[in-house]
């Protein structure tokens, strides 16, 4: 579930839940009535409504520091629950394994959450960039019932008369006093950072509007319909704005980001998560990403999503793989085997890493290649588990320098390439292909195109000479000099038809210099095909 640390025992841990509890309640209680007196001390000049807005402002930052801290106190409670579990053999030697590792998968998203949040509050302390975090996502993620299920599993496995006198089961409960204290300090600052926000929003007839610069700049550059359809309410980070209520039309239905340098708005679709992309660039890179950064990011969420799938499906197959398994022995000869088991411990850093630090993730990638010719070594007792890595690695789009060296075709050079229609074998077309790597070119007699390597697999597209047309093929090179392919063509005719039309043919392939030319299309007499 995490790293394990060191543990509390017996009258002492129960001082510090209880502690945890009584600190949290105290935070609840004194902010509140600060805000809410009667006494308030108003700066030179100012207003009531402005030493309320401080007061409020103040209140909300204790009260977040305080749940902050019950936040880091739930963590170590569970990693004191991880050294409870691995002493969990001594009740029940032949199930404990087993029970652990269902405890830990139950509880899972408990720690990853919880680590999560305390390592984003230790680079961001403020409640304003984290506050999201801590309501949307850590809070959801922190389910009692898990615990339930946690519990049972245990005492079913302990089999003794009075299971809270076995440590992991004194330790679960523990835990759940943390959670209590947790969720009890949680649920009111919740309510107060919503109002906090709801007061520094932008638009409405009470606040914002034309005296607030940057509702002006809104109307500049969006238009007065999308600055009135709705009130905007800060998220986080704070330059982040949604709508309070999103309008029907989905056209209205964005979020805006605010950059005070440059002073301009960044529109960005709704759907988009810009709270966690913030979150876990902040968590990746150890920097604040600007409003640009996070705009950029914005725009290739679809990326950003196939990144995530290919990391949590890799560390699936590592973290999944049996003690025994050629998995686990190849991740063991790997030179960098430890650091990749140390980063599967924490998957939400791993994941951030991954996505958004390139450095990082070719140096991960490259792990992953030790690993994968680890099995290779081991021959037969690991093809199975090489198989399923090389097609996980196919699904997601990606090919390791170890299987770059033995590619068929090479990952780079050039070959000429004699293809045909199977519907029409006498006329042969032949082109030259460039590759390098995943990047490929394609010379035909007239004109280029480009196109995409995955694997021995070759994606293309391009528009015709001379006809208002454009091709997509995806061909596919045989080891033994043969290719396969389909072609999908769209024409739109002088009358503005459009014609579609699909066909599919064979051909062969050969590795040529790199001065090598296309030639003009070919076509056979009947004999030389009959005699083929």
């Amino acid at each position: 579930m995490g790293h394990r640390g060191a543990g509390v025992k017996g009258r002492g841990r129960a001082a510090l839940v209880a502690a945890a509890v009584a600190v949290a309640v105290a935070g609840l209680a004194g902010p509140v009535g600060a805000a809410g007196g009667t006494g308030l001390d108003l700066p030179p000049g100012g207003t009531r409504t402005e030493a309320l807005t401080v007061s409020s402002q103040a209140g909300i930052a204790a009260e977040f520091a305080v749940t902050t801290s019950a936040a880091a106190f739930g963590h170590r409670a569970l990693q004191h629950l991880d050294l409870a579990l691995a002493g969990h053999t001594a009740h029940a030697p032949d199930s404990a394994p087993a029970i652990s590792r269902r405890v830990h998968a139950v509880l899972r998203p408990h720690a990853d959450a919880l680590a999560r949040f305390v390592a984003f509050v230790a680079l961001s302390p403020a409640w304003e960039d984290a506050g999201h975090e801590l309501t949307e996502r850590l809070v959801p993620a922190l389910r009692p019932d898990d615990l339930d299920a946690a519990r049972a599993m245990l005492i079913g496995s302990i089999g003794v008369a009075d299971p809270d006198r076995d440590p992991a089961v004194a330790a679960l409960e523990d835990y759940r006093r943390a959670l209590q204290a947790l969720v009890a300090a949680a649920a009111p600052l919740a309510a107060r950072m919503a109002m906090q926000r709801d007061h520094d929003r932008i638009g409405g007839p009470d606040h914002g509007g034309k005296d607030d610069r940057r509702f002006r700049q809104l109307v500049a550059q969006f238009g007065e319909t999308l600055a009135d359809v709705s009130v905007y309410i800060p998220s986080s980070p704070p330059e982040l704005f949604r709508p309070r209520v999103p309008p029907p039309e989905k056209v209205f239905d964005v979020a805006l980001l605010w950059d005070d340098h440059d002073n301009e708005w960044h529109r960005i679709a709704a759907d988009v998560p810009v709270e966690d992309i913030f979150r876990d660039v902040f968590i990746a890179t150890g920097k604040r990403p600007t409003p640009g950064q996070l705009k950029y990011l914005a725009g290739t969420y679809g990326q950003i999503g196939v990144r995530r799938g290919t990391i949590e499906a890799i560390a699936d197959v590592l973290d999944g793989a049996a003690p025994e398994s050629p998995v686990r022995l190849a991740l063991a000869r790997s030179p960098d085997g430890e650091a990749l088991r140390a980063a599967l411990a924490e998957r939400w850093r791993l994941s951030a890493r991954y996505v958004y630090d390139a450095a990082f993730r070719a140096a991960m990638l490259r792990t992953v290649d030790e690993v994968r010719q680890g099995l290779v070594e081991q021959a037969g007792p690991a093809a199975a588990d090489l198989r399923r890595l090389d097609d996980l690695l196919g699904r997601f789009g990606l090919t390791l320098d170890s299987q770059w060296a033995a590619a068929v075709p090479p990952s780079v050079g050039t070959l000429k390439v004699t293809a045909w229609f199977s519907d029409d074998p006498r006329t042969k077309f032949t082109s030259i292909w460039r590759f390098d790597k995943e990047e490929v070119r394609i010379d035909i007699d007239q004109g280029r195109a480009t196109g995409v390597r995955r694997g021995n697999v070759v994606q293309t597209e391009g528009s015709i000479p001379g006809r208002n047309c454009i091709a997509t093929d995806v061909r596919t090179f045989a080891p033994d000099g043969r290719l396969s392919f389909s072609a999908s063509y769209r024409c739109v005719r002088e009358n503005g038809v459009v014609e579609v039309s699909n066909r599919v043919g064979l051909g062969t392939w050969e590795v040529v210099g790199d001065d090598a030319r296309p030639s003009s299309p070919v076509q056979q007499p009947a004999a030389n095909r009959r005699s083929r």
